[in-house]
């Protein structure tokens, strides 16, 4: 391990690998103008066919409290002594570069990660609640298509809702679904390829608290 905390040989590794990550964020509240925070955050990487090739996920101390409990779960007992957000920066970008990022109703997700620094790694960008109609059997037009609703519709199980892992394997499997249908992403696939080699932020970095 280095001061960084990762092995040199596998972050390289995973960064130079084209293919996809799919992440789920689970939050203080909606609006990181407004102070929300991300309190729990889950990679899946996969290659170009969808093959899942590495999994990553952590609790995060959004440094105030933890927001709608009712939702994801997640109490400020349960991140108290968490790294903070730029704490696992190195494991987040280097799974995102070079890689086209995934995630349902990914425009909020986005919100969250774009003002964390670093954000330059974010190019191509795909939404699974976006590509779900015409996608997705028996979805109600002009519906929500919930990452729950398109699951059951597409027969994929789901569990554990707004658990940051269990969200983002939900949307992999979904992901796959669709691949599975003969769709091809490869023109975002070669430009998020073109983005620089991903290096350590130097910021000083902790292990992953899990739930």
């Amino acid at each position: 391990m280095t001061s960084s905390g990762l092995d040199p040989a596998r972050s390289v590794h995973l960064s130079a690998r084209q293919g996809y990550v799919v992440v789920d964020v689970e939050t203080t509240g909606f609006s990181p103008a407004k102070g929300d925070r991300i309190c729990e955050i889950a990679l899946v990487s996969l290659d170009t066919d969808g093959t899942t090739i590495d999994e990553w996920h952590s609790l995060v101390d959004p440094r105030r409290g933890t927001g709608a409990v009712h939702v994801h779960g997640i109490t400020e007992a349960m991140v108290e002594g968490a790294p903070v957000i730029e704490e696992v920066l190195d494991e987040v970008w280097q799974r995102i570069a070079g890689r086209v990022l995934v995630a349902h109703n990914i425009s909020f997700d986005l919100r969250f990660l774009n003002v964390l620094p670093g954000s330059h790694w974010l190019t191509e960008t795909l939404c699974t609640q976006r590509l779900a109609p015409g996608l997705v059997p028996g979805l109600v037009p002009d519906g929500k298509w919930t990452l729950g609703a398109c699951c059951e519709r597409a027969g994929i199980p789901f569990s554990n809702a707004h658990a940051a892992l269990a969200d983002a394997r939900a949307t992999a499997e979904l992901f796959r679904f669709y691949l599975s249908r003969g769709l091809s992403w490869q023109d975002e696939l070669d430009r998020a390829a073109q983005a620089p080699d991903w290096r350590p932020c130097g910021l000083p970095q902790r292990q992953p608290r899990r739930r």
